[in-house]
This record gives structure tokens, C-alpha cells and sequence, in this order.
């Protein structure tokens, strides 16, 4: 029950749901397709983003639009960290269940297939959705069953935090494969970072010809919608906080919301770990902690650090990675260029010259970096970006990134090290403003 959308224990976890008024361009565009006024033949519809960029927040929102308009089917919101939510053992008993429950005409079907064979929840995932819901949908049909305004829709968040990459592309395949045999009009939404291997999979040609695709870019106005969310949430704590008495009304003025707005990059999750950190403790004024997540300073305690929620997000994509010391050199390499804003791109700011640099094959670093599409940018041109800014801030701070910590004096010890092996086979020049630049 965790997986649904509305339960307690998502409740506990304090599950994100958009602020009010904010991704409405993005929320409406999800609508229109599952409404049908555009991409009607598209069964499934991929919402894919940065790690934080909100889709478990948009997939939370459209859930309850869904419900209280009467078009959820059902939902699963996969979680990493939760046993029963981290695989698909239970994926399909989950829908089907919630399947019974919206449509009642079904639910003796359903019952009927579960008594036929009391096992079928150890058979393939192919098989449980065949005779859990699509054969109980097709016998109903059969009887001249009439299906109009019914529930039709499957929201599946967090498909990227189910256990194994080939898990992850056979589900997408499975319900693909099911669900176009559905005489009912089924719609599934599936959230999710923009892994490689899910790439793959929504590219291949069993998919892509009922496939929609939805990025969560700049086109959606994530920094109006942040700024929005964050001038809500200091106005709540000018207002609601114990200690508004000390606080400022003009607090904390335009220029700070415009930095915090300008770090997030785009990304919901610095602003809301910001809120929850400025206004998540009632005996300490949010000014002075709000000063802490600005001067990245130490807080109090281990308990207490800001960006525990930063923290364990980008442990984690980091922890997944295969080869980590070879994607930790480029991450080395990107840093100290955005740090020290030197005239070196050329050198270490696209995939062809971090090759070369680093005296790799050609291809190698698009491959290396491949497995960390959630928070590195790689254009058609090539050239290589941190998704968040505060991705930089948690690799330079041991406090935080702990084995992941990159040491300013080592990395630049490296780079120096492969300049000088350059500059022996003359390939580079230390020009007088003491940059790398190629010779040609």
C-alpha cells in the first residue's frame, strides 16, 4: 500500500506535491494527453528530468487531479529506500488491486483469476498483467460491456529507483506489450530520470510508435515557478514561524531570492531542502539559517547539516556509477573550470577534448558520464555541464560528500601532471595568462 500515491506511509515521508500555482504549463500539458487533444495514440507518456526536477512532485499533483476527476486507475511510486518499494514483486498484485477497487465490474474477474491459479503472483510480470487485468478487461468487454467514463490511467513515478537496469526496460516493455491489447482506453504515465538504459528502451521500435515524451526544461518556467514557491514559503515563515517576531518583513529581500532561485538551477529540490532547512527548526530564527545555507557553513550537530536530503541524492547517483574514479577525474576537471572561470573549454569543458586530455579513446568520456544523465548535461555539440549548481558545492565539501569529496589541490595536481605529459609531446603552450590552450 506504501506504492500508492495517497498512503500513509508516503503521507509520513512527507511526499512532494506541487506548491500551489506553479508547474500549471507542464500539469496541463499532461492532461491534454491523457484527455486525448494531443498525441492520442500515444499509450504511454515519459516524464523525464534532472534528480530533483520534481516529477515525483508533478506525478503527486496529476494523481490527485486524477482522482478527483475519476481517471486514476492506479498508482505505484517506487522508492530506493523502501523494501517492498524498490522492486516489482508487488508492482502488478499493486495495480491490479486498485484496478478491482476503481472498476467494481472487474473485481469478481480479477478474484476469479487469483482463485483459478493462487500462484500467479510468482509467474513473469508478463503474465500476471495478461491474467490479472488485460484478459479480466477483455471478458468484460466480451459480454458487451460498455466502457465510457471510466477510470484510465496509470501514473508510475520513480521507475529509475527500481532494482536493476534490465528490470527497469522489461517493465516499460511488459506494460507496453499488455496494455495495447487493452480494450479499455489506458493511459500510463511513467517519471523517471533520464538513465541510459531507459533512453535505450523508450528509443527502441516496439516502443517509440506509442511513445510521448515530456522533458522538464526550461521551456516549463521551473525559475518563475521556484521564485514563486520561495517568496510562499519565507511569507509563511514571516507569518507563522515562533520566532516571526525577530524576523525582518522585508526579509529576506529580492536579491537572495533571486541567488537561491539562481542556484537551483532549475531544480525544485535546492529550493525546497532550502525551506525545509531555513523554517525546520522552531527554537532557531530561519535568518541565521538561512545565512548557513548560504555560506554553506557547518551547521550544529551531525544531525542537523543542511542539504541532508542534497546529500543522500546525489550519494546515491554517484554510488551507482561503475568505474567512479575515472567519472570523479572529468567531475574534477569541470569543477576547477567553473571554479576558477579560466579560458580553458578547449581543454576540459567538451567530451572530443576531455578525451584527448586525458589521453582516453575517443568516446570514453560520453560513456563514462553516461551513467549520470541526472546531473550531467552532455549537448549535441558535445560540450559537457553540471545540472546543479549545487552538485559542485556537495563534491567540494568532505562534511558532506564523504568517499565523493574532490580535493581541490589533488585535482589540480592531476591536471597539472597530464599538462606537462601534453607539453612534452608538444601538443599544448602555457601561454602568458597561464592557460592550456591546444596548439591548433
Amino acid at each position: 500500500m506504501g506504492a500508492v500515491y495517497n498512503s500513509l506511509e508516503r503521507q509520513k515521508l512527507d511526499a512532494p506535491k506541487c506548491h500551489p500555482n506553479t508547474r500549471v504549463a507542464v500539469i496541463q500539458r499532461l492532461i491534454n494527453w491523457l484527455i486525448g487533444d494531443i498525441a492520442f495514440a500515444a499509450l504511454i507518456l515519459w516524464l523525464y528530468g534532472a534528480a530533483g526536477a520534481g516529477k515525483s512532485a508533478i506525478a503527486h499533483s496529476l494523481a490527485e487531479i486524477c482522482a478527483r476527476d475519476g481517471w486514476l486507475l492506479a498508482t505505484f511510486f517506487f522508492w530506493k529506500s523502501a523494501g517492498e518499494r524498490n522492486n516489482i514483486d508487488r508492482f502488478v498484485a499493486t495495480i491490479a488491486y486498485q484496478t478491482a477497487r476503481a472498476i467494481p465490474a472487474l473485481r469478481p474477474l480479477i478474484e476469479d483469476a487469483v482463485e483459478s491459479d493462487p500462484e500467479i503472483f510468482h509467474h513473469s510480470v508478463d503474465v500476471q498483467l495478461d491474467k490479472l487485468i488485460i484478459e479480466p478487461i477483455q471478458r468484460l468487454h466480451s459480454t458487451g460491456h460498455v466502457f465510457r467514463n471510466y477510470p484510465s490511467v496509470i501514473i508510475i513515478d520513480g521507475l529509475d529507483e527500481c532494482q536493476g537496469d534490465s528490470i527497469q526496460s522489461g517493465l516499460i516493455k511488459s506494460l507496453a506489450t499488455a496494455f495495447l491489447r487493452s480494450p479499455l482506453r489506458i493511459r500510463i504515465l511513467i517519471a523517471s530520470r533520464p538513465e541510459i538504459h531507459l533512453q535505450t528502451t523508450f528509443n527502441s521500435s516496439s516502443i517509440e510508435p506509442h511513445l510521448s515524451r515530456l522533458a522538464l526544461s526550461g521551456e516549463y518556467s521551473p525559475d518563475e515557478d521556484i521564485r514563486r514557491f520561495l517568496e510562499d514559503s519565507f511569507e509563511t515563515m514571516r507569518q507563522e514561524h515562533p520566532l516571526a517576531s525577530r524576523i525582518p518583513p522585508s526579509w529576506p529581500g529580492p536579491e537572495i531570492l533571486r541567488e537561491i532561485t539562481r542556484k537551483s538551477s532549475g531544480q525544485f529540490i535546492f529550493a525546497s531542502t532550502t525551506v525545509k532547512y531555513v523554517g525546520g527548526n522552531p527554537c532557531e530564527l530561519p535568518t541565521r539559517r538561512l545565512d548557513v545555507i548560504r555560506q554553506l557553513q557547518r551547521a550544529r550537530g551531525e544531525e542537523d547539516l543542511p542539504y541532508a536530503e542534497l546529500n543522500s541524492l546525489y550519494s546515491y547517483v554517484l554510488s551507482k556509477v561503475h568505474g567512479i574514479e575515472r567519472v570523479m577525474q572529468v567531475l574534477g576537471f569541470l569543477v576547477i573550470n567553473n571554479q576558477d572561470k579560466v579560458n580553458a573549454e578547449e581543454v576540459i569543458s567538451s567530451s572530443d577534448s576531455m578525451d584527448e586530455f586525458l589521453f582516453w579513446t575517443p568516446g570514453e568520456t560520453e560513456a563514462c558520464l553516461s551513467q549520470l544523465a541526472s546531473v550531467i548535461g552532455l549537448d549535441k555539440n558535445g560540450k559537457i555541464h553540471l545540472l546543479h549548481a549545487s552538485l559542485q558545492d556537495f563534491l567540494c565539501d568532505p562534511s558532506r560528500s564523504h568517499q565523493f569529496h574532490l580535493c581541490r589541490e589533488s585535482v589540480l595536481t592531476n591536471i597539472a601532471l597530464l599538462g606537462l605529459r601534453h607539453m612534452n609531446l608538444g601538443h599544448i603552450d602555457i601561454t602568458n595568462k597561464g592557460v592550456l590552450l591546444p596548439f591548433s
